[in-house]
């Protein structure tokens, strides 16, 4: 979907980008770099997909990074752990 037709997917559900900023606690003008694929923001991705009811792999197509699942900053933490002691264990 292109910028035009997210805010008329947005629109009709009676939304739009700074009522989706706000509820994310982000800037309006980041959502719309998203919308527009001049800003990558992955969490925005998610609920712009979400606001509009379809999948983002729908949303937006064109942007394989955000087909994989968001990593939780605990995740990757202990993935970082976990490499880090990797990567130190001399045996290996």
């Amino acid at each position: 979907m292109d910028n035009t037709e997210i805010k008329k997917e947005l629109a009709k559900r009676g939304f739009d980008y700074s009522m989706l900023a706000a509820a994310l606690q982000k800037s309006p003008s980041l959502v719309s770099k998203v919308a527009a694929r001049k800003a990558r923001s992955q969490v925005v991705a998610q609920a712009i997909a979400k606001a509009i009811g379809k999948p983002i792999e729908e949303v937006f197509p064109d942007i394989h990074a955000y087909h994989s699942p968001v990593v939780s900053a605990e995740l990757k933490q202990q993935k970082q752990a976990e490499l880090i002691a990797l990567l130190n264990d001399r045996d290996a």
